[in-house]
């Protein structure tokens, strides 16, 4: 057998009830039989009673539920409530911003609406002074303009007058000069042929003149000649003597033995070298012939020698190198 939810939560109560019913019915028959019959005094009879906690049973469990579901709801109902402040507040402040936002906008257009009729301004400003100055500048160039062309009209004139006059300055030089030539051109005619007699007479002269010169100069030169052979003569001879001075003879030198020995002299007489051109068969004649000039040292003689003397005849000197007094 089944019972709906309201039926199975009547039936207990219903048994609670009875129950507590039944012993206060019997409790009250009990009196009124003690007032019939008095009887002596009996030990009461123990009544053995459980208390039942309503909260254990159904009906308590039931009430328990509705109670966590009214709380529940209770609490759902605050949620809800709170939601629905959050979102009033979360509202407000989308709507404070949103206002703010236009508000800042407002502000904004009104700010660029500004700064544009500024700009406009400081442009129709410009665009006037630029015009102002674009006139002013227009009347100075035609001013400037004027007077330039009205320069340029005097300059031409006095460039004209300038030219009128410089071709009569011209024509009067042209005519001048004409004559001055003219004048010049006899007078160098004159001046020519007496310079070229001059000349022709002068070159008699120099020729005669030369003629005399050649025949010093060749007798001079004869004499120069002699003089710088003997010269030449003289002091190979002796340059000879003293390399054969200075010459110390070798135990192994004999008679017929010559060296061709070359001497290069400095300036000033020093010898600055000699080497063999042809010997002599022994090596130590021909190195002692060599020591012999570099004993010698220098010619002091060649120090006062003309200087095309000693380069032509003493700068390099073949020297035979033949003592006479060998033994066989």
């Amino acid at each position: 057998m089944k019972f709906t939810d309201k039926e199975s939560y009547s039936l207990p109560v219903v048994l609670a009830v009875g129950l507590h019913v039944a012993v206060i019915v019997g409790g009250a028959l009990l009196a009124g039989l003690s007032e019939k019959a008095p009887e002596p005094p009996k030990r009461p009879p123990i009544v053995n009673a459980t208390i039942i906690d309503v909260a254990d049973t159904i009906i308590g469990q039931r009430e328990a539920e509705e109670r966590r579901a009214a709380d529940a709801a209770v609490k759902a109902q605050q949620e809800a409530k709170q939601k629905a402040r959050d979102e009033a507040r979360r509202k407000a402040e989308r709507e404070a911003l949103e206002k703010q936002r236009r508000e800042a906008e407002a502000t904004r257009k009104q700010q660029e609406q500004a700064r544009q009729k500024a700009e406009a301004e400081r442009q129709a400003a410009i665009e006037k002074q630029k015009a102002a100055d674009e006139k002013a500048r227009q009347e100075r160039l035609a001013k400037e303009k004027k007077a330039a062309q009205e320069k340029a009209k005097q300059e031409q004139l006095a460039k004209e007058k300038k030219a009128a006059e410089e071709k009569a300055r011209q024509e009067r030089i042209a005519k001048e000069k004409k004559a001055a030539e003219e004048k010049a051109r006899q007078e160098a005619e004159r001046k020519r042929k007496a310079e070229e007699q001059a000349r022709q007479e002068a070159e008699r002269r120099k020729r005669a003149e030369e003629a005399v010169q050649r025949a010093m100069d060749e007798e001079d030169a004869r004499r120069k000649a002699a003089e710088a052979g003997q010269m030449v003569q003289s002091i190979s001879s002796l340059i000879n003597r003293r390399v054969t001075d200075a010459w110390i003879r070798p135990p192994s030198a004999r008679n017929g033995m010559k060296t061709l020995l070359r001497i290069n002299f400095l300036p000033n007489g020093e010898v600055a070298d000699v080497q063999v051109l042809k010997g002599s068969g022994n090596a130590t004649f021909d190195k002692y012939a060599m020591d012999a000039v570099y004993k010698v040292g220098r010619i002091e003689e060649l120090s006062k020698v003309e200087s095309y003397i000693f380069e032509r005849n003493f700068r390099q000197v073949d020297l035979l190198f033949n003592p006479q007094d060998l033994r066989n």
